[in-house]
Parts: structure tokens; sequence; C-alpha cells
């Protein structure tokens, strides 16, 4: 996306603002959804991969073992919020049947950020966090270097055993699933913003912008 572009989809929220006064649940849907989208942004682009490439790789484990579980919890509230506010503001009420949800692509959408954000939450980052405490463990038994920006040495190591690296296997594919979980949830948050600006685009002028997002 040319930085011009990028620059007017952010102008996007400040447009939103004089159409959405006295209109908190559309305030709050818009809220949730910036709210998560920043969240991945900042935690697997930028915060991430610098702690990654700052701090060996044990302790970066650790930090991320605590910071983890947040960010999985805040990112599912955040897409249960825009999941119920879509529900209330095109008058789907909780008991209606799954088809009602999914009649727009609003509603797909949204549901998949909730279920990728919930696998997560409830799985992914901790079975993997369990995982990657194993190895750390098993690599202290070997005696194996804490490095900077590296993964586990345990794959490059004569001293480790099968069960050793079927553990890294089985890591490496939580923490790659994970990952999957995180893309779509971002990609969720992403999709909704441009359904978001393609309403304020043809729609805006005759005040429907609660029936789109």
């Amino acid at each position: 996306v040319p930085w011009h572009e990028a620059f007017r989809r952010v102008g996007l929220f400040w447009e939103l603002q004089p159409k959405t006064r006295g209109k908190p649940h559309v305030k709050l849907n818009i809220a949730s959804i910036s709210t998560s989208f920043g969240t991945h942004i900042w935690v697997g682009g930028i915060a991430g991969l610098t702690m990654f490439k700052t701090l060996k790789r044990r302790t970066f484990g650790k930090v991320q073992s605590k910071l983890f579980p947040k960010y999985a919890t805040l990112n599912t509230s955040c897409s249960l919020v825009a999941l119920i506010t879509y529900l209330h503001l095109n008058g789907i009420s909780p008991t209606s049947s799954l088809s009602a949800l999914c009649n727009k692509w609003e509603g797909v959408i949204l549901l998949t950020a909730v279920a990728s954000n919930v696998a997560n939450c409830l799985y992914f980052v901790p079975a993997t966090t369990k995982l990657m405490f194993q190895i750390h463990t098993r690599e202290n038994q070997l005696k194996l270097e804490d490095e900077v920006g590296v993964t586990s040495p345990i794959k490059r190591s004569d001293k480790a055993t099968d069960d050793d690296k079927h553990l890294l296997k089985m890591f490496n594919i939580n923490h790659g699933v994970s990952m999957l979980m995180a893309m779509a949830s971002v990609g969720a948050c992403g999709a909704t913003c441009t359904l978001s600006e393609k309403v304020l685009n043809s729609k805006f002028t005759r005040d429907s912008l609660m029936i789109f997002i």
C-alpha cells in the first residue's frame, strides 16, 4: 500500500468521529477492532522481533510466557466485544441461528477472529509455553549454550536424543499453528477496517454505518 494511501485509510477513523456521535455501540465496535489490530502489529511485528534479536533465547522465552497470555486474552476480549456489538447493531439476537450471523461477510470475519483468538487463548499459547519450558530444561541438562537471536540448539546438537528432537518438533508445530491463528485474527481486523472504509465512501451519506460494521 503506498504511503499516501495508508495515511488516507488512517484518516478513516477521524472521519468516523462526527458520524458516530451518540452511537456508543458503533464506537465500541471500532475501538475493539482497532485495539486488537494494533496489539497484533506491536507484539508480533515490533516488540517480539526486537526482543528476539536483543535477549538471550531463554530470557526471551520467559518474557513471552508472561506477555502472550495477556496478549491472547486482550485479543479474545476485543474480538468478543466486536462480535457482540455487531450483533446488537444488526439486530441479531444471541439465540439466532449461525446462518443469521454469517449472512454478511462482516459476521463471518468477526466469527473467524473470535474462533482463532479463543483457540490461541485456551490451547495453543499455554501448550506452546509448556513445551518451551520443557525444551529449556533439556537445554540446561545438556549444557547447551543460551544465545541471542537463534532458535534452540537441540536441533543441531549431537547430545540431543530422538525424544528431544520430537519435543522440539511438537513445539514448532504448536508455535506455527499459534502464529497462523494470530494471522487469521489480524487479517480479520484488517478486513473489517477495509469493509468499514467502503461503507464510509459509499453509505455514510445515508447515515447507515451501523448496519455494516
